[in-house]
């Protein structure tokens, strides 16, 4: 039983460590993108660079240090011929590009403990609710962002479906606990808890 709630709580906190560096990362991009900042004119680039960066750092974690297991997938000579062309046309050093890369590989390598924990639906609800961090630190700390009334309509309704899927998913739980009291694993309903003490 706890190493399911272990198990639990580090899903939450991949969770949490992903919805932080996705807005981590947009507010960085448009603090690097922006006119009044960094200036840098080049979004695709930018975009490049970070896949570079993450391919990289990526080849090196799994095919030198192997410090992670992945599928074989890409060839060296696809890798070869497709990612380092791109790679070296858009290849920059400035520190700030290069933090910057480094905070979008930190998101890449939380999507993958996330859906490698729990699933790509869990990483789509975590992204609804990224969204509205973003957007709610956005028109918090950028004058530019305008929330209009259908923007904020929209967000109820992704609210809604978050709390929906939420609360099918304690449901469901709750159901297989109940119908399996002698599996250790399984989670306590809060009533038999409370009629424990």
């Amino acid at each position: 039983m706890a190493d399911r709630q272990w198990k639990g709580m580090l899903t939450y906190a991949y969770i949490l460590l992903y919805i932080a560096l996705s807005s981590g990362q947009i507010f960085f991009n448009k603090w690097v993108l922006s006119s009044k900042e960094i200036n840098f004119p080049y979004p695709l680039g930018l975009t490049l660079l970070h896949m570079v960066f993450s391919s990289v750092l990526c080849f090196t974690l799994t095919k030198v240090l192997k410090i992670m297991k992945v599928e074989e997938g890409m060839t060296l000579e696809i890798y070869s011929t497709s990612v380092v062309p791109i790679g070296a046309m858009f290849a920059m050093t400035p520190l700030v590009l290069t933090l910057n890369s480094l905070c979008t590989f930190a998101l890449n390598l939380s999507v993958f403990l996330v859906i490698s924990h729990t699933s790509a639906l869990t990483i789509r609800v975590a992204g609804v609710v990224k969204d509205w961090v973003v957007v709610l630190l956005s028109a918090l700390f950028f004058a530019d962002t305008k929330l209009t009334i259908i923007n904020l309509f929209g967000y109820g309704i992704a609210i809604l479906g978050v709390a929906s899927y939420n609360n099918h998913k304690l449901k469901k739980e709750a159901r297989v606990t109940s119908e399996d009291p002698q599996n250790p694993d399984s989670i306590p309903l809060a009533a038999s808890s409370i009629s424990n003490r």
